[in-house]
């Protein structure tokens, strides 16, 4: 057995252990139990496949483990509720919410005889004046998340986050004097603020808004009607920082790199550190970072050119992020997607140089819309397992508008720095930006109003996981025939 198949394995198998612990109760007996199955695979077999196999079961209760260890910090019975106070710090960039404003806040110092390690969502009053990193001397009585929908859980959904508690009303919330870790933190938002006050200057509404979702991720710049067009439409993804924007992003990069006369190997690196820019410039948020880390794993994955390696890279992404955090395999569809949209476009560009081996006016936006085709294969019946609503439509509507969304970002992105280096440098850019733009806003909301734009649909865990090891099958039977045709051709020729 290769080094590269005992890798993938041990990576399989810790996944695995985070999956079973995640869907399924592990007790203690059945831990322990694997462990002494574990110590007789290896007196049984001391042949190097059996070291294999002993690597293989621990890699798999240690991923249980671990969940398991994560789910039991936010047991309910594991948090306590009630009041509590002291010096807390803002750890994120609050977000704007339709009656309040969403802060993070971790507890550094309490005053409380219980002082909770997990963070704290306050849902703050929408004149509440408030950066990140700042230093609050904050006092609340902490509620536990209410799950109001039996489909989603939404106190795990928190957790994933280390977000344990609810602060509804704060009883006392004063800034304090600004140290020198506010003032880092506070800096390190300023890029994210300053694009996007110049972005709103550049572009009117709502494209400005469509703009912003599209490069700095989240739809809550975008008015309600046009929010739910793109619900109807499908096309909700495209405003959410995933794998897949992150690889056309770094796609970007590289031919930005070609241009201006890198090397091929120094354009890869470019667009590396332009991905690593670019997450710092948001802000760096968890889901930045999740769908970071998947798109370079993909877009390194592409570059290796062996889909064995590059589905190695893709996996041991995965595994690493869950070493961190194993909650994110259940509770973040954001960690879903992207993974599943990365590999999607890890298994459809080899097919690319085989239906496409000719240059000819239109290829890009032809390998797009291929590799839209196959996200979607990938990603359509997740969307619907989670959300329950199936857009009959999202098919047409990513594959006419999706191949318009690399151009609109990267020349409002152009548009943007032309404004903040010399305004004026910015109209042509943001002129043709705002034509792709008003494109994808007017499809979307062409495409919502058709009839029956969106149907209520619901499939199983079990047809889930059949669509999925049957598109498997798939995948290996054609990329077979396609083997052997090449070879054939080949010897003939």
């Amino acid at each position: 057995m290769r080094k590269d198949q005992v890798f993938l394995l041990v990576c399989l198998g810790y996944i695995g252990g985070v999956f079973v612990g995640s869907f399924f109760v592990a007790l203690w007996w059945v831990v322990f139990l694997l462990c002494a199955f574990l110590i007789a695979c290896a007196v049984a077999f001391p042949r190097k496949n059996g070291v294999v196999l002993f690597l293989l079961l621990a890699m798999f209760a240690f991923g249980t483990l671990s969940v398991t260890s994560s789910l039991g910090q936010f047991r309910e019975d594991a948090l306590h509720v009630g009041e509590v106070s002291g010096i807390g710090r803002v750890t994120d960039d609050p977000e704007e919410k339709s009656f309040y404003r969403q802060v993070i806040v971790r507890m550094e110092s309490c005053d409380t005889v219980y002082c909770p390690q997990e963070k704290i969502l306050w849902r703050a009053s929408q004149t509440t004046d408030i950066v990140p990193g700042a230093r609050i001397s904050f006092a609340c009585a902490l509620e536990l998340p209410e799950n109001f929908d039996e489909g989603f859980d939404y106190r795990m959904f928190l957790a994933k986050d280390e977000i344990g508690y609810i602060c509804h009303m704060a009883s006392k919330a004063e800034l304090l004097q600004e140290d020198m870790s506010a003032r880092l933190i506070r800096l390190f938002f300023i890029p994210k603020h300053t694009f996007e006050e110049a972005l709103n200057k550049s572009i009117p509404q709502p494209e400005a808004g469509l703009a912003a979702g599209l490069i700095l991720g989240g739809d809550n710049r975008l008015p309600g009607t046009l929010k739910q067009a793109f619900i109807k439409a499908g096309l909700s993804h495209i405003v959410a920082i995933s794998g897949y924007n992150i690889a056309l992003i770094a796609q970007g990069f590289v031919i930005f790199g070609i241009v201006i006369g890198l090397w091929r190997r120094q354009a890869l690196w470019f667009a590396v550190c332009g991905i690593i820019l670019f997450i710092l410039m948001v802000g760096a948020p968890a889901s930045a970072i999740r769908a970071g880390i998947m798109g370079l794993a993909a877009f390194a994955a592409l570059s290796v050119g062996r889909l064995s390696r590059s589905i190695n890279i893709l996996v041991f992404a995965a595994a690493l992020m869950l070493l961190f955090q194993p909650l994110l395999l259940r509770y973040d569809v954001g960690f879903q997607l992207s993974f599943l949209a990365s590999l999607a476009i890890i298994i459809a560009v080899p097919w690319l140089e085989r239906l496409l081996p000719k240059e000819f006016i239109g290829k890009s936006f032809a390998e797009i819309a291929i590799l839209t085709f196959a996200v979607e294969l990938f990603v359509v019946p997740l969307l619907i397992y989670q959300f329950h609503i199936f857009s009959p439509y999202a098919l047409l509507a990513n594959v006419l508008l999706l191949p318009l969304v690399p151009y609109a970002m990267a020349l409002s992105f152009i548009g943007v720095l032309g404004f903040l280096i010399l305004p004026g440098l910015h109209l042509l850019p943001v002129g043709m930006a705002y034509l792709f733009l008003r494109i994808i806003t007017a499809g979307a909301e062409w495409i919502s109003v058709f009839p029956g734009a969106t149907v209520e649909l619901s499939i199983g865990a079990g047809a889930l996981l059949l669509w999925y090891v049957s598109l498997f099958f798939v995948i290996v039977i054609l990329k077979r025939r396609f083997h052997q045709y090449y070879v054939q051709t080949k010897n003939t020729s």
